[in-house]
């Protein structure tokens, strides 16, 4: 692994300060979006009154940013972050409902066993003790279901 040199670090962190205000990651998302847009579209869709305030966050957005005429597209950089930005946006939702079924994996297992033993209660009853095989096949199937749930489960824990 190389560590950056001094002028990585520098573009690193600009690229990170930038960044750290959500007005800038709005704005930033929003012209990602469009491809192209204008100074009065910005200023709109990122809800900011004034035009000085507007300004300040796009000249600190310049590193991402190429200002032609009276629009604003995204750099080759700046197309890079707002890739990035995407990327943790959906890997926040993965990691959310990944989160949301490894918390309901466990009542999920619990129902799946208990249709499974009411199946197997069921068809020892209705077709008695001798019925090994049926019998056979549903502890079979019961026991398959719950070991796929298990290993889900066990996996949502990894992540």
């Amino acid at each position: 692994m190389t560590f950056p040199n001094d002028h990585q670090r520098d573009l690193e962190d600009e690229v990170f300060k930038t960044l750290s205000h959500q007005i800038r990651r709005d704005i930033l998302r929003f012209i990602g979006e469009k491809r192209e847009a204008k100074f009065t579209e910005i200023k709109i869709a990122a809800g900011i009154e004034e035009s000085a305030s507007l300004s300040y966050h796009l000249n600190a957005l310049a590193l991402l940013l190429i200002h032609e005429e009276d629009s604003y597209r995204l750099s080759e950089l700046g197309k890079d972050t707002y890739k990035l930005m995407n990327k943790i946006v959906t890997y926040s939702a993965s990691a959310a409902i990944l989160g949301a079924i490894s918390r309901k994996l466990g009542a999920t297992i619990i129902a799946n066993a208990l249709i499974w033993a009411s199946a197997v209660f069921y068809m020892h009853i209705v077709e008695g003790p001798l019925q090994t095989l049926t019998l056979g096949v549903f502890v079979s199937l019961f026991s398959v279901s719950n070991l796929i749930l298990y290993s889900i489960t066990q996996d949502t824990k990894l992540r």
